[in-house]
């Protein structure tokens, strides 16, 4: 069926038939493998019932091209002849229809690219956030929380917006104790104190303990997640896990890299 409607759009465009600038957007939009509006289908069909075998011109019609036809026949095919003769202004009329369809075309392939890259942008600054805990007071809050402060950093040359950051802390599967730091909007290559909680698991801590059991560090992991809102409203998070002893050691020994900006 496919087939079939492509040949006779093809047949219509190389006639010159209808609007050829329609029937080549058409065609385009049939040979990618999308469907065509119901609209479109009916014009297509109309242009081809309409091509019936008395219009297109045959060969006998040529050879008799030379012969002498009398004046009354010649005043019979003036008219046809007129009626074929292509409109300007229905032409142009027809341009101006296309030439916003091709506009807000373009349009949206430029906003789509502004889209795609906006989001490849924030991804990649929310990846590359740093953070390290501040050195400053703790408050007390309760028995098992702690008020705590966390520095944090934006290499990246874009501005980066995250919800929250969180630490956690597992024995086997269980969570012991998190540390959850409030999210934030940074600006390129700039440094902020971010307010946060320190909270222990009591039940969790508890069970170890009436485990009577040496603790083994080995069974012991940190995951950190970062939630940043893509757009706002587009949940996005990122996912690390290390073994407990690495992560402590970046915590006191950490590499080059770990934390760029400067106050």
């Amino acid at each position: 069926m496919s087939e079939d409607l492509i040949r006779s759009i093809e047949e219509l465009i190389k006639s010159e038939r209808g609007d050829v600038g329609r029937l080549q957007d058409i065609l385009t939009t049939i040979k990618n493998g999308e469907s065509i509006s119901f609209e479109d289908h009916k014009y297509i069909e109309s242009l081809v019932q309409s091509q019936s075998p008395s219009n297109p011109i045959s060969n006998s019609d040529n050879m008799s091209g030379d012969t002498v036809k009398p004046m009354n026949v010649a005043d019979n095919i003036i008219p046809e002849l007129n009626s074929e003769i292509p409109n300007p202004e229905v032409s142009e009329r027809e341009d101006v229809k296309r030439a916003p369809i091709k506009k807000y075309a373009s349009v949206g392939i430029v906003v789509a690219i502004i889209l795609v890259a906006y989001i490849g942008l924030d991804v990649y600054a929310v990846n590359n956030l740093q953070f390290r805990p501040h050195h400053g007071q703790q408050t007390v809050i309760s028995e098992t929380q702690l008020a705590i402060k966390s520095d944090v950093c934006n290499p990246a040359y874009f501005p980066a917006t995250f919800t929250k950051y969180e630490i956690t802390a597992f024995y086997n599967t269980d969570e012991i104790e998190k540390a959850t730091i409030a999210g934030s909007t940074l600006s390129p290559k700039s440094a902020a104190i971010l307010d946060g909680i320190f909270a222990i698991n009591k039940e969790a801590v508890t069970k170890i303990g009436n485990q009577n059991a040496t603790f083994d560090p080995t069974k012991a992991t940190i995951t950190t997640s970062i939630d940043a809102p893509i757009f706002g409203f587009i949940p996005y998070t990122v996912d690390k896990k290390y073994p407990a002893q690495e992560f402590q050691n970046r915590i006191k020994n950490p590499p080059p890299g770990t934390f760029d900006c400067m106050y």
